[in-house]
């Protein structure tokens, strides 16, 4: 047979065979399997093992809450005759808030709650319009009967808090002496700057594990309670009908002399007690927010340095014959 008709036998590579072919796709694909299983298999160890107290405790913050109960805050009492009685209280008054993401209508909740607290509905619709915030307060110390009408219009976002806030019955009685408890709760000038500690006492505390939406889930070992420590009371050594005495004597002066202010001390010979601390003009801590003059604040009895007048030549010659 010629060379030139000679047939050859067909002969094909590896590469080239198509059940080879397939068995390596199946290979490499069961290849990049393993690679993600292992992949996985260390990020859960990383996960699980090594960073489980960091997560646990992240995912704790997220479920542990702990909530704060105040402490009820001391009374200032003073003297009435034989009668000890109260010159400072403690008046549950309540808050007024909205939550800006569940109101729907502004405008139409401003003018509903107008005639009940006052105030201008635009201000009030402002501020349930502020972005970034689920906690506005619109209003501050209202009355019982205030909140009970608020929450009878049943509108989503609005509500109302209880809250405690000092009260000061007599007024501008002993003003300077006692001073006042700022919104933060805090004693400011005065008793109750001065006996701030003793009068705010301990707040309790509360941990509790919460779901998803901060609601504390009652069954749970991991809540606990610190209850809360009142504050003390104060008994001062002012006799109150003495006190407002002198406050109107002051007042009198003040109108006749023309003066910048007066003060006035009168103290119990025999035991050195002050019965009776007063200046003028003052001011009424219940509505220290609105005192322009804060000079008013200070206790120039104690406070302000007075130069001593010839009066004081007859009392010290005594003091030094005695």
């Amino acid at each position: 047979m010629s060379p030139k008709y000679r047939q050859t036998k067909a002969t094909t590579t590896r590469d080239e065979n198509p059940a080879f072919r397939a068995v390596s796709r199946v290979r490499f694909m069961y290849g990049i399997l393993i690679a993600v299983i292992a992949l996985f298999g260390v990020r859960l160890f990383y996960l699980q093992i090594i960073r489980y107290d960091h997560y646990k405790d992240a995912a704790l913050g997220d479920q542990l809450k702990q909530y704060e109960i105040p402490a009820f805050r001391g009374i200032i009492e003073g003297h009435d005759g034989s009668s000890i009685v109260p010159i400072v209280l403690n008046q549950e008054l309540y808050t007024l808030y909205a939550d800006p993401t569940f109101i729907k209508n502004p405008d139409q909740i401003a003018t509903q709650i107008v005639p009940i607290i006052g105030g201008q509905a635009s201000n009030y619709a402002k501020q349930m319009r502020t972005s970034n915030t689920r906690y506005v307060i619109l209003a501050t110390k209202l009355s019982a009967s205030q909140s009970q009408k608020l929450l009878a219009l049943k509108t989503p976002g609005l509500g109302t808090q209880v809250q405690d806030y000092r009260a000061y019955p007599d007024g501008s009685l002993a003003a300077q002496v006692l001073g006042f408890v700022n919104n933060n709760g805090q004693g400011q000038y005065g008793l109750e700057q001065a006996m701030n500690g003793d009068l705010s006492g301990t707040p309790g505390q509360v941990k509790a594990v919460t779901d998803v939406n901060g609601i504390p889930l009652a069954a749970t070992k991991g809540n606990t309670e610190t209850p809360p420590v009142n504050g003390d009371n104060i008994v001062t050594t002012l006799n109150l009908p003495m006190q407002a005495q002198v406050e109107q004597i002051l007042k009198s002066e003040y109108q006749k002399t023309n003066s910048q202010g007066l003060s006035a001390i009168v103290m119990d010979p025999n035991t050195g007690q002050i019965v009776a601390m007063a200046n003028y003009p003052t001011y009424n801590p219940s509505n220290y927010e609105t005192v322009t003059n804060t000079s008013l604040f200070e206790n120039a009895a104690i406070g302000n340095a007075i130069e001593p007048g010839s009066s004081m030549k007859t009392l010290t010659t005594p003091a030094a014959l005695d």
